[in-house]
């Protein structure tokens, strides 16, 4: 969870690190960055500062798809952070640059939706040098959570998965395995091994889109 009344207050402080790092992002010419992982991950952070700025400049809310923010619940078509000489929206960064630049599904798992039924953010921002690993550790922690990630029933032999792999499940598409083509590079090898051994049903979590603040945590 974020502590978005904290970022609110430090969004108000000029020279506080929310203003510099907005600053800062605002600077890159995105064109003149050349390396694919430097790229993929500034896009990366650059769609997750988006999303918390959306946040607090409408907050206090309880969800992203609050009114406050968006009359039609649709906020990933607002414009909401600037960089170089071009204001982008959510969507844009994720659907048009990311996914379209990099053709990695992982970058689903690793653009903030701001809710509680998101993989939980990990402690620092995403780095090209380490990026691989960052995203796949968020992955495989992600499905080891059976509230939201990923929950076997061996008895029913139902496996339930985020909303996220069914929302983008044109992503995961193996030809001969499905979307277990993908999920199962990121299970524990007991799991794994027995669901390469047996049929299962695949559900989807209900996703709910609660803001992944502090102030609502239980």
């Amino acid at each position: 969870v974020f502590d978005y009344a904290q970022m609110k207050q430090d969004a108000q402080i000029s020279g506080s690190l929310f203003n510099r790092t907005l600053k800062a992002i605002e600077r890159v010419n995105p064109a003149k960055v050349q390396d694919a992982n430097v790229a993929k991950a500034f896009w990366i952070n650059a769609y997750n500062f988006a999303a918390m700025r959306l946040i607090i400049d409408h907050y206090p809310v309880d969800s992203i798809r609050s009114l406050s923010i968006s009359l039609i619940k649709y906020p990933w078509s607002k414009k909401s952070i600037r960089i170089g000489n071009s204001s982008y929206s959510l969507k844009q960064i994720e659907k048009e640059i990311l996914l379209k630049q990099f053709n990695d599904p992982r970058i689903v798992f690793a653009v903030s939706c701001a809710a509680v039924s998101c993989p939980d953010r990990i402690a620092e921002p995403f780095m090209a040098e380490y990026l691989d690993k960052q995203l796949d550790l968020m992955i495989y922690t992600f499905f080891k959570n059976p509230d939201k990630g990923l929950r076997l029933d061996r008895e029913t032999r139902t496996l339930t998965l985020s909303w996220i792999v069914n929302k983008d499940k044109y992503l995961f598409q193996d030809k001969e395995k499905g979307v277990l083509g993908f999920v199962l590079s990121y299970l524990e090898p007991d799991i794994k091994d027995w669901l390469k051994t047996n049929p299962v049903a695949i559900e989807y979590f209900e996703h709910d889109w609660t803001l992944n603040d502090l102030a609502q945590a239980d």
